[in-house]
C-alpha cells in the first residue's frame, strides 16, 4: 500500500519538542489527559454523570490544584477491594458515617425536622409535620446512635484476630496482635484529626472560616492546647471534649481510651475458657450498662460479638466437614430418606424462627435509633424507655438518658446485620457502602468543615415578602421555599444533595493525602519499636493469606 505524501513528509520531518509550538501542544495533550483522569477518579463519587469537559471551564489555578492533587494521590495505585468474612463492618461503618453527615447538616440547618412527627420545637408556630420525621424513616439523620455502631464495630474490630489466636491456643501470636493494635491505634487515631484541625487554622487564616483569636502565635498556642486536651486527652471523659475546631472530634478520645481499656481486658481473659471469658465480658458489659459508662459497655459488647462470629465461622467449618463413621440407620436408603425429610423440615422451621428474631431485633434497633433529640419524654414509645433507664444512665444532661437504649439498640444492629444475608449482601457489601467505609473516618473528619465552608452559601436565606423589608432570598431556601412540609422536606433533600459530593471529594483526597500515611507511619514504627521486626512482617503476610483463606473458603 503506498503512503500519502502527507504521511511521508510527516515521518521524515524532525521536530525538537523544545519549539515553543511543540512544547504549548505537549503541555495542552498532558492537561487534557490529566483532566480526564481526575475525572474519571472523581465521577464515582458524584451523584450525576460529569463530562471530560468540565474542567476546561475551570480557572486555570484551581484546575492545577486538582492536578497536583491527583500526581500527590497517584502515586500508588489503588488495588481492587476484597470482600471478606467482616466486609459488612465496613459497609455499616461507611453508612453510619453519612447517616452522622446528614444529622449534624439537618441539627445546623433544618432543626425543624429533628423533632418527633407531629411534635414541634415552637408550640407557638405549630409547623405541618414532614414524612421524613416519621419512625424508622428519621434514623436517615439519627446521627447520634451512629457514634455508638462506631464503639461497638472498634470492639468487634480490635477483638477478632487477638480471639482466632486464643481459641487456636496460640498465645504468642495473641500477644503480638495485642502490642500491634496498643503501637499503632494512638497514631491512627490522633494524627488525621490534629492535621485536620491545621487546615482549619488556615482556613481562619485566609478567612474563609470564624476568627477566633487575633493574632497567628495566639492561634497556634489554642491550637496546640485543642490538640492535647480534646484529642490526646482520653483520660476525662467527663469533661467537654469538644474542639473549638472540629467539635466532631469529640469522640475521638473516647475511642482512644476504650480502645487501649479493651486490648487490657482481652489480655485479662486470654487465658480462660470460652465459655467463662464470654460469662466475664457479658457480666462487664451489664455492670458498664447499670454504671452509665454507656462507652465501656459498647466496647467490650463488641468483644462479645467478635467472640459470636469467631465460634459461628469453626461450626460452620465443621459442619462442611464429611461425617467419618456415619450412623447404621444413614446406610440403609429408607433411614437415609427419612432422616433427610425430617431434618429439612426441622432445619427450615428453625431458619424461619431464626429469621424472624433477627428482623425483630433489627427493628427494634432503628425504631430505638429514631429517638428524638428533644422532648423524648412526651414522646409516644419512648417515654416507657425514658422511665426504664438506670438512673446512672441520667446523671446530669437528659440527652444521657438515650446513650442506654443506644448501646443495647448498636449491638442489635451489628448481631442481626451479620446474620441477615439479605442485608449484608445487598446493602452492606455493595460497592458504595464498602468505598464508604473505607474512607468512613475520613468523612467523619472532614464534613464539619466542609459544610462550614459551603452550607450557607447553598442553601442561603428564605424570601422576606414583608412590606418595607421584604427581600427576595437567597440559595435553596430562597428558590423552592420553607414556607411548607413539602419545601421544608424538598430543600432539606436538595441541600444534602449538593454538599454530599463535596465532602466525599473532601474525604477521598483526605484518606490518600492523611490518612494512609498515618497508617503506613504506624506500621514503620512498630517495625522500628519491636525486637523482632522480621515477627512484625510475617505476621502481616499471615494475616494476608489468613483472609486470603477466608474469602475463598
Amino acid at each position: 500500500m503506498s503512503k500519502s505524501p502527507k504521511m511521508i513528509a510527516r515521518q521524515d520531518k524532525t521536530v525538537s519538542i523544545h519549539h515553543p509550538k511543540v512544547k504549548e501542544d505537549i503541555s495542552i495533550s498532558i492537561r487534557t489527559q490529566m483532566d480526564r483522569r481526575i475525572i474519571l477518579r472523581l465521577r464515582h463519587l458524584l451523584p450525576f454523570p460529569l463530562s471530560f469537559r468540565l474542567t476546561s471551564h475551570l480557572p486555570g489555578a484551581i484546575r492545577s490544584l486538582f492536578s497536583t492533587i491527583y500526581v500527590l494521590t497517584s502515586t500508588r495505585p489503588r488495588k481492587p477491594a476484597k470482600l471478606h468474612t467482616t466486609s459488612y463492618l465496613d459497609g455499616l461503618r461507611g453508612l453510619a458515617a453519612l447517616i452522622i453527615c446528614i444529622a449534624h447538616y439537618t441539627e445546623v440547618n433544618h432543626s425543624y425536622l429533628t423533632p418527633w412527627y407531629g411534635v414541634s420545637l415552637d408550640p407557638a408556630k405549630a409547623l405541618q409535620p414532614s414524612w421524613i420525621q416519621l419512625p424508622f424513616v428519621r434514623v436517615l439523620f439519627s446521627g447520634r446512635p451512629m457514634v455508638h455502631v462506631f464503639f461497638v464495630i472498634s470492639g468487634f474490630a480490635l477483638s477478632v484476630n487477638a480471639l482466632n489466636a486464643i481459641r487456636a491456643r496460640d498465645f504468642a501470636k495473641c500477644h503480638s496482635v495485642l502490642l500491634s493494635a496498643a503501637l499503632r491505634r494512638p497514631i491512627r487515631m490522633c494524627g488525621p484529626p490534629v492535621v485536620s484541625m491545621v487546615s482549619v487554622i488556615v482556613f481562619i487564616r485566609v478567612s474563609w472560616l470564624w476568627g477566633i483569636l487575633p493574632s497567628l502565635r495566639q492561634r497556634l498556642d489554642d491550637w496546640v492546647a485543642a490538640a492535647y486536651y480534646h484529642v490526646a486527652w482520653p483520660w476525662s471523659s467527663d469533661i467537654d471534649l469538644s474542639s473549638p475546631y472540629n467539635v466532631n472530634l469529640w469522640t475521638i478520645p473516647i475511642e482512644l481510651c476504650h480502645s487501649l481499656f479493651l486490648l487490657l481486658m482481652i489480655l485479662a481473659l486470654s487465658r480462660l475458657r470460652t465459655a467463662a471469658r464470654v460469662v466475664f465480658a457479658l457480666a462487664f458489659v451489664m455492670y458498664c450498662l447499670r454504671c452509665g459508662k454507656w462507652a465501656a459497655a459498647e466496647f467490650i459488647g463488641g468483644m462479645v460479638l467478635a467472640e459470636a462470629h469467631v465460634a459461628s465461622a469453626e461450626r460452620d467449618i465443621h459442619q462442611r466437614l464429611p461425617l467419618v463413621n456415619p450412623p447404621a440407620y444413614l446406610s440403609s436408603p429408607r433411614g437415609k430418606k427419612s432422616d433427610t425429610s425430617q431434618t429439612n423440615k426441622r432445619s427450615s422451621t428453625m431458619n424461619a424462627m431464626k429469621t424472624i428474631l433477627r428482623v425483630s431485633i433489627l427493628a427494634a434497633a432503628l425504631f430505638v435509633f429514631g429517638w428524638p433529640n428533644v422532648d423524648s419524654s412526651r414522646t409516644p414509645g419512648f417515654r416507657y424507655l425514658v422511665y426504664l433507664i438506670p438512673r446512672a444512665s441520667n446523671p446530669h444532661n437528659p440527652l444521657d438518658a438515650q446513650n442506654f437504649w443506644f448501646a443495647i439498640a448498636a449491638m442489635g444492629i451489628v448481631w442481626s446485620c451479620e446474620r441477615l444475608t439479605f442485608v449484608r449482601k445487598t446493602i452492606l457489601e455493595s460497592r458504595f457502602a464498602q468505598y464508604a467505609g473505607r474512607i468512613s473516618f475520613a468523612i467523619y473528619i472532614v464534613h464539619g468543615p466542609v459544610f462550614n465552608l459551603f452550607q450557607d452559601a447553598v442553601l442561603g436565606v428564605p424570601a422576606r415578602p414583608e412590606k418595607w423589608i421584604g427581600s427576595k432570598g437567597s440559595g435553596l431556601r430562597g428558590w423552592i421555599g420553607v414556607d411548607t412540609a413539602f419545601n421544608r422536606t424538598l430543600c432539606w433533600a436538595a441541600g444534602f444533595a449538593c454538599l454530599y459530593p463535596l465532602v466525599l471529594v473532601a474525604a477521598d483526597f483526605f484518606y490518600w493525602l492523611v490518612d494512609e500515611p498515618f497508617m503506613r507511619l504506624a506500621k514503620k514504627i512498630e517495625i522500628w519499636a519491636v525486637s523482632d521486626p522480621d515477627e512484625v512482617l510475617e505476621r502481616e503476610m499471615r494475616s494476608r493469606q489468613h483472609a486470603e483463606d477466608k474469602r475463598w473458603a
